[in-house]
Order: C-alpha cells, then structure tokens, then sequence
C-alpha cells in the first residue's frame, strides 16, 4: 500500500513530482524578475493535494540556487509563500529543512553571493527572519502560517493571561525582524533597475505583517476586556502595539507607492491612530431622555380626566405653568446639550492640535530615518568598493601565485621525466638478462614435462577402455530401466483418467449445490424483506 494519501483531485503521483520539478525550475530561473504566480501555486497546492511538502523541498534542493544570488532570492520567495499558504504540515516539515536554509545563507561553497546585483545581504537577511518565524512557529504550534486569529482561539483561546502575553511580546519581536528586513529591501533598491525582484519579496512580507497587526490588534483587545487591571499590566504591549502601528502604515504608505506592488495585491489601509485596545471606539451617541416629558403630559391628560369638580378658571392657570414649566425646561435642556456640544468641539480641537503635533512629530522622524537611511546607504556603497578593491586584489595576488606555481610544477615535471628514462633503462636491461635466465629453466623443464606427458598419455588410454566397458553394461541397464518405466506410465495413465472421471461428477454436484443455495439466499431474502415490512 503506498504511503502517501492521495485525493480526488491528486491523480498520478509520478506525473505530479515532474510537474513539481518543471514548476521550481521555472520560479527559480535566472530572469531578475518576480516568481511567476502560477509556477508557486503549483507547489503550494501540491501540499494540500498529498498532505506533504517534502518533495517540495527536494525539488528546491534540485535547483542550483547556491550557484545564482538571483536564483536563490526567487527560491527564498517561493519558499516563504510556500510556509505561509501552505497545507499546515508544512510548518512542521520546514523545521527539518533548517540546515538547506542556513546553508544558502551562506552562499556557495561556504562563501558568500559576490555579484553587482548585491542580493547577497538580502538573502541572509530574508532567510534570518524565516529561521526567526520557524523559530516562532516551533514555540507556539498553535498557529498557522497566516497568524489566523479565529483558528488560534478555536484552538486554544483567550483564557491565560500570562500566556496570551507571552505569544504577544514574541510575535511583536518577529513583527520587529520583520520591519528590518523590509526596510533593508528599501534600501537596496537599485537606481538603474525596475527591482521587480526585490519588489516581488514585499509582497508576502505585506500579507505577512497586515496577518500579525491583525491578530495582534484582535487579542490585544480580547486581554483588555478579561484582564484584571489591563491599563497598567498591559502598557508595554499597547505602547509596543502604538509603534508597530505607525511603522507598519509607513510601511503600506511606501509600498502604496509601487506601482508593479499594486498591481499584485491590495495594500492595506490603516487608520492614522491605533485602534482603542479598551474597545470604546465604537460606542453609539447617546439617546435623549423624553421621559419626564411624557409624565407632563400624563398628569395634564389625568387632570383634564378628571376635572368636572374643577372650575374651568383653575385648568387653563394649571395648564399654563405646566406650559411654563415645560418651555423652560426645555432651555435647560437645550443650554446643557449647548454645552456638551462646546466641550466637544474643544476636545475635538485638542485631538487635532495633538494629531498635528504627532505628525510633525512623525514627519521629522521620518526624514531622519530617511537621513540615517541615505547615510547607511553610503556607507554599504563605500564597504562594496573595498570589498571590490579587496577581491581585485586578492584576484590579483592569486594570478601571480598560480603562474609561480606553475613553473614550479613545469621544473619538476622535467626533473622527474629525465629521472624516469634513466630508470627504465636501467630496469630494461636487468629485464633482459632476467629472461635470458628465465627461458633456459623453462626449456629443461619443458624437456621433463614432455617424458611425464607421455606416461600419462598411456595411463589415459588403458582407463578409456575400461571406461568403454562400463558405458556398454550402464547401456544395457538402462533398456531394462526403460522398460519398467513405460509399464508405470501407463499404469499412471490410468489412474489419472479415473480421477478425472471423479472430478467431473463433485463439479456438477458442486454446481448442483450452488444452484440450490442461490434459491435458498433469494427465498431468505424475500422472507426477510416480508419480516421487515
């Protein structure tokens, strides 16, 4: 029985794997061009179709992808979109798979990816942060590999707070690798390049990030509302939440501004400011209380009632102070909702003059970010230099190195040779006068073979005609065998004819029999049918 499970929609397991191999070639080819779509889903959805990703794996391992930086950024790619859609045994089989990852991290042979392109420090950076989120994923296997909120809470839900903090803190943290990781893609841009490569690894560190703001937002909000005392317990998450939440709209705002993004996914949309943890956001307006209107109105009606013991004189003085009473009021009322309207404006002021000041706030660390980005970018420009300078001159160094050498091993090659054609003809001499000596022993012996041969020779010929006898007694011995044994064939013969004869009549009795257990199965059947019914 196979040990792979197979679905309907799986066919040929053979057929698939060659697919399988044709898909990883062609998401990992030389072009600097993003990973095509199709060619990932293929590996993706093989997971989900055999419940396993190892041949994925392989089929990566197939790849030269140490050989090419491009080809292993591609492959990186795929692989992370692999981790995060697909089946969730995935996750599981990735942390086997550690060793291949950090051994592209450290390029070919054991080097590191020298190239223009410089994509070798986006690799060890992007295969960090996938060892950061294999790591995360082998302390909380609750999760899936798209942070699914209401999968988790099925799973395991919101009831430790200690735990819930502790998934928190650590889920910020790789949120934190993330943002470093994205912002060194940023900063690698090339001028003279489309960097559709380059663009084509943000997107699943968008679709990754939006997952964990989500989930974060989600049971940051679910600890607010069952936490003792979460204003003070939960400060250092809300304030670790406030920043991620800045940083990540900076982050969507930049990626809304690449067209070739866009074009493959929807960039979220964040609000200006966090969302309320405490859930308050969304409280409605509050509702106008008629309520001491209505009973006015009751006791007039209850009075009119029953007021034939009045005097008409009496019901218009009471209904005009209730009038009175009731316009006034109603001033109050209108005074108070004045004034709530004021104070709600000034708040309303204080909120914008704070936002104001918070976005220039923002804007002055977004150009000293920009700053200290333009001078790290510098300051990589110059390390490539040396490091440039540095491989010219070791390149150098070797050349001279390796044409020394081969003067040297040109010496000693002809040393050596002049060596070797002293020797052997040194040795082809003592070879020559060896034989000479060689050659007279084997003709004396030869001489008393030839007597032995001869002896032997006469000893062979009395022993055939013995043997000659024998044969002619064995001939005669085996006519007598022959004949008994024809006589024993026949006999068998038949026997076997009347077992024959037997087996045909146990055939028809079997069918006989058969026949009638049949009718017998239909009659039970019929009669249990009738019992039933």
């Amino acid at each position: 029985m196979s040990q792979y499970q197979f679905s309907l929609r799986a066919g040929d397991r053979v057929k698939a794997e060659q697919e399988l191999l044709i898909a990883a070639r062609k998401a990992t080819n030389l072009d600097e061009t993003a990973p095509k779509r199709k060619h990932v889903r293929s590996l993706i959805v093989f997971t989900w179709d055999y419940k396993t990703s190892i041949p994925v794996w392989e089929a990566m391992k197939a790849q030269p992808l140490k050989a090419n930086e491009v080809q292993c950024y591609k492959g990186i790619i795929a692989l992370h979109k692999l981790i995060r859609e697909g089946h969730p045994v995935t996750i599981q089989e990735a942390h086997g798979q550690i060793k291949f990852l950090e051994d592209l991290a450290h390029g070919l042979g054991g080097g590191v990816y020298m190239s223009w392109r410089n994509y070798s420090v986006l690799i060890r950076a992007y295969i960090n942060f996938l060892l950061a989120k294999l790591e995360y994923h082998w302390l909380h296997p609750e999760f899936n590999g798209e942070f699914s909120y209401k999968e988790y809470v099925s799973l395991r839900g919101t009831n430790d707070p200690n735990e819930g903090y502790e998934i928190i803190a650590n889920l910020m943290s790789l949120q934190d690798r993330l943002d470093e990781f994205q912002r060194l893609v940023f900063r690698n841009f090339q001028p003279n390049s489309n960097n559709e490569c380059r663009i084509a690894s943000l997107v699943p560190l968008v679709e990754e990030s939006y997952g964990i703001y989500k989930f974060a937002t989600h049971m940051l909000i679910a600890m607010h509302q069952r936490v003792d005392g979460a204003e003070e317990a939960l400060e250092p998450l809300r304030k670790r939440y406030n920043a991620q939440h800045y940083m990540l709209r900076k982050f969507y705002h930049e990626c809304a501004n690449l067209r070739y993004l866009t074009s493959l996914i929807s960039v979220p949309r964040l609000p200006a400011n966090p969302v309320n943890l405490f859930g308050d956001e969304f409280e409605p307006a509050p509702i106008e209380d008629r309520s001491e209107s209505a009973d006015g109105r009751n006791a007039s009606t209850s009075a009119l009632g029953g007021g034939a013991s009045r005097s008409t004189a009496t019901i218009d003085a009471d209904a005009d102070r209730r009038a009175a009473e009731d316009l006034r009021r109603k001033q109050e009322e209108e005074q108070v909702r004045q004034i709530h309207i004021q104070q709600q404006i000034e708040l309303r002021r204080k909120q914008e003059e704070e936002e104001r000041q918070q976005q220039l706030l923002i804007q002055q660390q977004i150009e000293l970010r920009r700053k200290q980005e333009e001078e790290e970018r510098q300051r990589q420009q110059q390390i490539q230099q040396q490091m440039e300078q540095q491989r010219l001159e070791q390149q150098r160094q070797l050349e001279e190195q390796q044409r020394l050498y081969e003067q040297r091993q040109q010496q000693q090659r002809q040393q050596e040779q002049e060596q070797l054609a002293r020797l052997q003809q040194e040795q082809l001499a003592r070879q020559v006068q060896g034989r000479m000596q060689e050659l007279e022993q084997q003709m004396l012996l030869m001489k008393g073979q030839h007597e032995r041969d001869q002896m032997t020779i006469d000893q062979y010929n009395r022993r055939v005609a013995a043997l000659e006898e024998q044969i002619r007694q064995l001939q005669q011995l085996q006519a007598q065998q022959d004949a008994s044994k024809d006589e024993l064939i026949r006999q068998l013969q038949d026997q076997i004819e009347q077992w024959r004869q037997k087996y045909e009549a146990l055939a028809k009795l079997y069918a006989q029999l058969r026949q009638e257990h049949l009718d017998l199965l239909g009659r039970f059947k019929q009669a249990s049918a009738k019992a039933s019914s």
